[in-house]
Parts: C-alpha cells; structure tokens; sequence
C-alpha cells in the first residue's frame, strides 16, 4: 500500500483548511444576517383581492390571515356560497404570494448556504446536510397552493342556484 508524501498530505491539510474557513465565514455571514431576515419576517404583509374584487385578504410571511376586508357590495352581490368562495381564492393566492416573498426574504441565509463545503466535502462518508434539507423541504411542501377546487359546500340557508 503506498503512503501519501509529505507534500500530499500538506496539500490535504491546506484544502481542509480552506474548507473550513470557507464555512465559518459563511456562517458569521449568516449570522449577521439573522437580525435583518428575522425583522422582514415579522414585519411582511401579503394582501390580495378575490377576481371578482369583493375580497381583501392580508396574510403575514408565512400565510396566516391577519385581515379580511369585505367589499360595500359583498352581499348585494350573490349568495354566500360565491362569497365563501371568493374568501378561498383570496386567502389562497395572498398565501402563496406570501410564500414568494419568505422565500425572497430567506435567500441571504440560503444563498450562502449552497456555497459552503457539505459535511462530506470535510468528512468523506457523512451524510449529506443539503440532501437531508431538500428530502425534507420537499416533504414538507404544501399542497395549498396548487390549483384545486374550493371545499365550499352550500350550508341548509343558501339556495341550490347557480350564481
């Protein structure tokens, strides 16, 4: 079995080396960043109108309704089923509106993240920590956003009517 020189192993050692220093700026990059990225968070707001203009939603980063506001005419306009349903289309697009903007937001903390060395670029055989975080996310991924149909059933005081 032939042993690695001198020079290979320096050469090992300096590459480890740089490694290393390449993750620990990125994280103090990413620790300087938190305060910044923690602020937006809180502090973004989502609104969206129904197509039909009688809906308002508000939505904070992460898709909770903070406000509905209702139109002069939400209820001259039809019955409630159309409301309820115009309720759902808002609240679901200012969702993902709200997804795009925490994911705007998230990019100086994500952005680096891809840059820097995975626990296999310093560890040969460790498990990779940016595999784990896609089977994760993908995993968790909402289905709210996709295109469905809206789960609004006609209640005993609305009429079997089409709008």
């Amino acid at each position: 079995m032939d042993r690695p020189s001198l020079d290979d192993l320096q050469a090992a050692t300096d590459e480890m080396k740089r490694l290393v220093d390449t993750l620990m700026d990125g994280l103090d990059q990413q620790a300087a960043d938190i305060p910044g990225v923690c602020e937006r968070l809180a502090t973004s707001r989502s609104t969206v109108r129904s197509s039909d203009r009688l809906v308002e939603v508000t939505v904070d980063a992460y898709g909770a309704v903070l406000e509905v506001r209702l139109a002069d005419n939400a209820f001259t306009n039809g019955q409630p089923k159309r409301l309820a349903v115009s309720i759902t289309e808002a609240a679901k697009e200012a969702a993902r509106v709200a997804e795009l903007r925490r994911t705007e937001i998230l990019a100086p903390l994500t952005e680096i993240g891809g840059g820097l060395p995975d626990l296999p670029d310093l560890f040969p055989g460790m498990p990779s920590l940016r595999e784990i975080r896609q089977t994760v996310g993908q995993a968790t991924r909402t289905r709210a956003f996709a295109p469905a149909e809206t789960n609004v059933r006609p209640t005993d005081d609305d009429e079997e009517t089409e709008d």
